[in-house]
């Protein structure tokens, strides 16, 4: 059974972003005596701190099963304060999607992952201290005609990655059936981001020549490089990182 991933936007309720913090900040307490399977677990806020989300990543559905023992409900109390959709990604049986449907009500899915960085389980341990760690969502939507040329870029850039990128911890590409392709990026640092840039820049070019685009970027960046990214390029920020253990 391969991994599976979680990517989950919020809707903060009017009013209610202390008490969502709060109450995300017990999730990932209540998690920490054994991360056994989970290698991410992190909650992000947007600069106006009306919208969140959680980026998950577990090694099978056990390890799953576990995260849901150890948050032993209080994941009911961030539903108090704010709606949570889950997208999955990866090896996802149909009937973890289906509880976690029921549970929460907005359940979607991408697709496999085709390829990608992350291998091995993920051991216990102590979280990595700091937040210098920058992620990324990105959804790639081919023009007419370029479904094909989309597939064999995207194999290109994990490649090109894979060979010269070691500061990229996570590269993961996953095909939606229709044509579309979705990304998730983490890096050590904001350096290891632009040595990415740099590297897989000009095979993204031609990416977004063929292909609409939109990203989602999280976690804290010098101002230099923030000012640099510009509301038509198709980015939303999430800077805040509350916690996490990736």
């Amino acid at each position: 059974m391969g991994k599976i991933y979680g990517f989950g936007p919020i809707d903060i309720h009017e009013g209610q972003e202390e008490a969502f913090i709060e109450a995300a900040r017990a999730c990932h307490e209540a998690i920490l005596p054994d991360l056994t399977g989970t290698r991410y677990y992190e909650w992000f806020l947007s600069a106006d701190g009306r919208n969140g989300y959680v980026i998950e990543l577990y090694d099978d559905p056990e390890a799953v099963a576990l995260h849901g023992r150890m948050l032993d409900g209080r994941v009911a109390k961030v539903l108090q304060h704010a709606t949570l959709r889950i997208e999955f990604a990866g090896e996802v049986p149909q009937i973890l999607q289906d509880r976690m449907r029921e549970r929460l009500g907005a359940v979607g899915y991408i697709g496999p992952r085709a390829f990608g960085l992350i291998e091995g389980p993920s051991p216990h341990r102590h979280p990595p201290s700091g937040d210098e760690r920058i992620l990324a969502l990105a959804w790639f939507r081919p023009h007419d005609g370029q479904a094909e040329a989309l597939s064999a870029l995207a194999r290109e850039s994990f490649e090109q990655a894979s060979a010269k990128d070691p500061g990229t911890l996570a590269y993961e590409w996953f095909p939606d059936g229709k044509g579309n392709w979705f990304a998730f990026d983490a890096y050590q640092d904001a350096e290891a981001m632009l040595a990415h840039m740099a590297n897989c820049g000009p095979i993204m070019g031609r990416i977004l020549a063929i292909a609409d685009s939109e990203t989602l970027l999280f976690g804290t960046l010098p101002p230099a490089m923030e000012a640099r990214l510009r509301p038509e390029l198709g980015i939303r920020r999430f800077p805040r990182r509350l916690h996490g253990v990736g």
